[in-house]
């Protein structure tokens, strides 16, 4: 699954590196600046993926909530390495506060 993006980011420069990964905190910031707001992870989403992982083989991967307050994201990880994380955004209106589209992006 990630022997493509792997080849791509060590072997490739310029170009032909399509590849590019950010930590999380940067995408959150990005995300932020677009209009956007994290509508958080519950623990209902963390207890599925946990049950997914144990289902396809989970051997040395693990997976965690991200954020400061426990709940903004879900981080999967192969031996303490983050693999992948995934959050739920929304739009914010013009005024600040949260819009009335309630379904995450």
């Amino acid at each position: 699954m990630f022997g493509r993006e792997i080849k791509n980011v060590i072997a490739c420069e310029g170009s032909e590196r399509v590849e590019r990964h950010e930590r999380f905190g940067k995408w959150r910031r990005l995300m932020e600046q677009g209009g956007l707001r994290c509508v958080g992870i519950s623990e209902r989403e963390l207890l599925q993926s946990r049950m997914l992982l144990k289902m396809y083989s989970y051997e040395n991967y693990s997976v965690e909530k991200q954020g400061e307050d426990g709940g903004v994201a879900l981080t999967l990880s192969w031996m303490d390495q983050p693999l992948f994380t995934v959050s739920a955004w929304a739009p914010v209106d013009v005024a600040g506060s949260s819009s009335s589209y309630s379904q995450p992006i």
